[in-house]
């Protein structure tokens, strides 16, 4: 290669420019102008590979060596910094951020010709922008970056021409980069403690007597509640409280969900607290303007617990949701305190909550640089609910475990490849 950049270098600059918000309107960070002529020559090399993407980008696999100690940074000036007290110590760090002799880095380029946009991704972060419609401003020379990034992606076209590409990564990608399945049974085998963890504060009893009632539908002939008024529905949600001993218990049951719901109540609170009058006047026609009334447990976008009151021909009903891993018992127990309780209750997700209480659910495990939340398109066609990153920690035992899906293969453009053509 032309360019020398290790690891430790070429993530310095991954570091570094995937924190600039190249979205913002305002954002007019430039390049130097040999990293713009290596852009147009990268794209040039991209021209001949066949899209790959939905979205009809190219994404390959790029290899950067690792390097020397020396590579990674100068132990006397870490322990003169106070980073570090020991070469051991350095080593060890050294070893921790790359542990392989070779890094693997996901490479990602997108192009609109019409609006003259381009975009490029390394490890899964945006980290080289070029819009025609903004204004160019003080320039940062990364030319030795952009070199690198050129001799990588030619290298891997290369390999395209050859023929070797795809049957090389299939066979040599780490598994922290792939993406498959593990069944939730495979971890607590290798983690038990992870299980003992989980089903600390659930006792066996509660949990056959959820795989026995819970379900996604009422079953048929079930009775509904005629009317519903905002009192009945703050009792329900003291009843979970009290189920998970939150705090607050000596509260009225209206305080109590003032304290522990999202707060975003859409005048709930408002109403004539006995009326069925007032309640269904508010379910019907209240102005929803982004309040969260059924978000009963405040939690983060996927990792709230919510209780919907539903209306049917029938009467009122609630629905329970909380499929998040980390409020799995909570929802159970919260479940369960209405079903005894002879509320008219369902919970979303009930199939596969039961099979994460018996271990049977799939995880997905997405990609390193991937954030494990919102990955269901990783997984389409498949009951994935809950992600994660293969762990470092006993990571060859997990893959062993782990079914993988196909990487990503890339061709040429016109390629015949089993008697299809690639265009």
């Amino acid at each position: 290669m032309r360019n020398a950049l290790k690891a430790p270098q070429v993530k310095h600059y991954i570091d570094w420019l995937r924190r600039i918000e190249y979205r913002s309107a305002t954002c007019q960070f430039s390049y130097d102008d040999l990293t713009y002529q290596k852009i147009d020559e990268l794209y040039q090399l991209l021209d001949r590979i066949k899209p790959n993407c939905a979205n009809g980008a190219v994404e390959l696999w790029l290899q950067v060596d690792r390097g020397s100690i020396d590579d990674f940074g100068n132990y006397e000036e870490f322990r003169a910094s106070g980073e570090v007290d020991t070469y051991e110590e350095f080593y060890s760090w050294w070893t921790a951020e790359f542990p392989d002799e070779v890094e693997w880095i996901n490479f990602t380029a997108i192009e609109d010709q019409e609006i003259g946009y381009r975009m490029i991704y390394l490890g899964q972060h945006s980290v080289l922008e070029m819009d025609s419609r903004k204004e160019k401003s003080f320039p940062h020379d990364i030319s030795e970056f952009s070199c690198w990034l050129v001799d990588a992606v030619s290298q891997a076209i290369h390999q395209i021409e050859a023929g070797t590409y795809n049957e090389m990564l299939e066979r040599n990608l780490p598994p922290q980069h792939r993406t498959g399945t593990i069944r939730r049974s495979k971890l607590w085998e290798v983690w038990p403690e992870h299980k003992a963890d989980f089903f600390e504060d659930l006792s066996q009893k509660d949990i056959d007597e959820f795989l026995s009632v819970a379900s996604d539908f009422l079953p048929a002939g079930s009775q509904r509640l005629t009317e519903m008024t905002a009192n009945y529905f703050f009792s329900c949600c003291a009843l979970g409280y009290r189920a998970n001993q939150y705090p607050g218990g000596d509260k009225l049951p209206r305080d109590q969900y003032r304290q522990h719901a999202d707060g975003r109540d859409d005048g709930l609170l408002d109403i004539t607290p006995d009326s069925p009058q007032a309640f269904s006047l508010w379910y019907h026609n209240r102005e929803k303007i982004g309040g969260h009334p059924w978000e009963v447990c405040r939690g983060g976008n996927s990792t709230h617990i919510s209780l919907y009151v539903q209306e049917d021909v029938s009467g009122y009903s609630l629905q329970l949701a909380g499929s998040s891993w980390t409020r799995t018992i909570e929802t159970v127990r919260f479940f369960l305190a209405l079903y005894r309780a002879g509320c008219p209750v369902t919970i979303r997700e009930a199939e596969m909550l039961k099979s994460r209480l018996i271990g049977s659910e799939q995880i997905g495990i997405v990609p390193k640089g991937i954030v494990p939340c919102y990955c269901h398109s990783l997984f389409e066609g498949e009951k994935v609910i809950d992600f994660m990153n293969l762990p470092s920690e006993d990571r060859d035992v997990f893959a062993a475990q782990c079914m993988w899906k196909p990487v990503k293969k890339a061709y040429l453009k016109d390629e015949v490849v089993d008697g299809l053509l690639h265009k």
